[in-house]
């Protein structure tokens, strides 16, 4: 499937990826990790646009909100979500960054035999910074070095679910 994930920052940051349909939350998790240029440093929820009652997140809050669900990001998919509606990605709680996911077409078998999956296909804007760093501090955005290291992801299976331990770390963090 084609995804459109557009980060709600001015100037516009997007980068639309090719995925597996199989792709449960916890994998779109590091492939977005990836694709923004993030650390994979801060917790994270996936929600559906328009259920505000349920949220896919990296651990299961037993404080959270009475009347909303809460399911582990490695126990959901993400393509039932998206065929119904756009689904909301935030990342870091505490900068509250909202990533809206699109779903935009869905690939025949046909033309999946060209592309690369997981893949960027296109792009707006460069990495972001964290934590507030200054903007310089990010990383310039690199689709090949993107694509090179969504390929290494595909072949690493579960192995790449915790990006942190991958090298997603800009060496100023080291």
């Amino acid at each position: 499937m084609e995804i459109l994930i557009r980060l709600k920052v001015k100037p516009a940051v997007s980068r639309k990826l090719i995925v597996p349909v199989t792709i449960r939350y916890d994998q779109l998790h590091v492939l977005i990790q990836l694709a923004f240029g993030w650390t994979n440093s801060h917790i994270y929820q996936f929600q559906p646009f328009q259920q505000r009652d349920l949220e896919y997140t990296s651990y299961i809050d037993d404080m959270a909100m009475w009347g909303v669900t809460q399911i582990r990001a490695d126990q959901g998919y993400a393509y039932p979500d998206l065929q119904k509606e756009r689904v909301v990605y935030t990342y870091d709680f505490g900068e509250d960054w909202e990533h809206v996911i699109t779903l935009k077409r869905t690939l025949t078998f046909e033309e999946l035999k060209e592309i690369q999956v997981p893949s960027c296909t296109w792009s707006r804007g460069e990495n972001c910074a964290e934590d507030g760093q200054p903007a310089e501090m990010a990383q310039p955005f690199d689709k090949d070095e993107l694509n090179d290291n969504l390929k290494l992801w595909s072949r690493a299976g579960e192995q790449l679910i915790r990006g942190d331990d991958q090298g997603l770390l800009p060496d100023y963090f080291e």
